[in-house]
C-alpha cells in the first residue's frame, strides 16, 4: 500500500540487455533526442513568468531555440449611438491597447534575459481567432509550452485545444504552482494503449533519456486485485528500454478517478513530469478535452508533457 488510497502496486524493472551490460553503459550508447525548436505562449499574466522559466529551462538542456507568442484577445466593438458611450468605448479601446503594448514590451525584455536564441510574436485577434492562428506555428516547432488551462481560473482552454488537436502539436502544461523548474530526473508516463499516448511518449523521448527513473503506470479500468501490467504495456516498456530507458512498470487502482490514481501515483514516486496522451470527443468538428484529460489539467501541480 502506498498510504495515498490506491492498492497495492507490481513493479518489474526493463533494461536491453543486449544493448549493454548496464544503465549507464546503455544510457551513454545512446544519442539522445533533442527539443531544438520550443514555442512559449504568453499573454501579459503573472503565468508568464512560469511558462519563461520551462523554456529556460528546456532550452538550457537542450540548447534550443525559443519562439514566444503573446496573445492579445480585442475586446469587442460596443455599438452604440449615444455619443458618451461612444467615447468611453474608445477610451477603453485605447487603455487596453496601451497595457498590451506595455506587456509585449515585458514579454520582449524577459525572452532577452533567457541566454538562448530567441524571438517574440504578437497576435492580436478576436478570441475564437487567436487558436487557429496559434495552431499555424505550432506545427513547426518541437513543443509548445502554455499554462494550465483549468482549476482556479479559466485561461485559454481553446488555445490548448488547438495545439493538441488542430496542429497536432505536443503540449508542455505549465502549473502556475511550477514556478521552479529543473530538468525532470523522475517522469511518470500515464499509460494507455491508445495512439494518443503513444504519441505522447514519442514527443517525451528526449525527456526520457535524461531521466533517472521513469515509471510507466497503468491505471486498472476495475479495481481488480490483479496487479500485472497488460501485455501492450509490457511491450512499451521492452521498447523504452531499446532506447535506453530504465524503466519501471506499475500497475495501480482506478480509485476515486484515473486522474486521481495517476496524481496520488505522481506523488508517491516524486515524479516531476507528466507524459500522457490527450483524448477528446469531436462535436461539430471541434474537440472537447476528454474526462480524464480536463481532470489532469484541471489538478496537477506537476507539468504534463502531453499529445493527441
Amino acid at each position: 500500500m502506498n498510504g495515498l488510497g490506491t492498492s497495492a502496486i507490481s513493479t518489474a524493472a526493463f533494461a536491453d540487455k543486449s544493448a549493454a551490460s548496464t544503465d549507464d553503459m546503455a544510457r551513454t550508447a545512446v544519442t539522445v533526442d533533442a527539443v531544438r525548436d520550443i514555442l512559449v505562449h504568453l499573454d501579459g499574466s503573472t503565468q508568464d513568468l512560469a511558462n519563461l522559466a520551462h523554456a529556460e529551462m528546456i532550452a538550457t538542456v537542450f540548447s534550443a531555440h525559443v519562439r514566444g507568442v503573446i496573445t492579445h484577445a480585442i475586446p469587442a466593438a460596443l455599438v452604440t449611438l449615444e455619443p458618451e458611450l461612444e467615447r468611453l468605448s474608445a477610451a477603453f479601446w485605447q487603455n487596453d491597447a496601451a497595457l498590451f503594448d506595455k506587456a509585449e514590451a515585458q514579454a520582449r525584455q524577459r525572452l532577452l534575459l533567457l541566454g538562448a536564441g530567441t524571438d517574440l510574436l504578437r497576435i492580436d485577434g478576436m478570441s475564437h481567432e487567436l487558436g487557429r492562428a496559434v495552431a499555424q506555428f505550432a506545427r513547426a516547432v518541437d513543443l509548445v509550452i502554455m499554462g494550465r488551462p483549468y482549476g482556479g481560473s479559466s485561461r485559454w482552454p481553446d488555445l490548448l485545444e488547438s495545439v493538441l488537436f488542430d496542429a497536432g502539436a505536443p503540449a508542455f502544461v505549465v502549473p502556475p504552482e511550477a514556478s521552479h523548474p529543473k530538468d525532470p530526473d523522475r517522469i511518470l508516463i500515464g499509460w494507455r494503449d491508445t495512439t494518443e499516448c503513444s504519441h505522447a511518449i514519442a514527443a517525451a523521448l528526449p525527456f526520457l533519456k535524461n531521466a533517472e527513473r521513469v515509471f510507466l503506470v497503468e491505471v486498472r479500468e476495475t479495481n481488480s486485485a490483479d496487479p500485472r501490467a497488460s501485455p501492450p504495456a509490457a511491450d512499451m516498456a521492452r521498447h523504452l528500454a531499446r532506447h535506453g530507458i530504465a524503466i519501471e512498470v506499475r500497475s495501480v487502482a482506478n480509485g476515486t478517478s484515473p486522474a486521481d490514481g495517476l496524481l496520488n501515483e505522481a506523488a508517491l514516486v516524486g515524479a516531476e513530469l507528466i507524459v500522457i496522451g490527450a483524448y477528446g470527443r469531436s462535436r461539430l468538428r471541434e474537440f472537447l478535452l476528454g474526462g480524464v484529460t480536463r481532470d489532469l489539467l484541471t489538478k496537477s501541480v506537476v507539468p504534463l508533457l502531453m499529445a493527441h
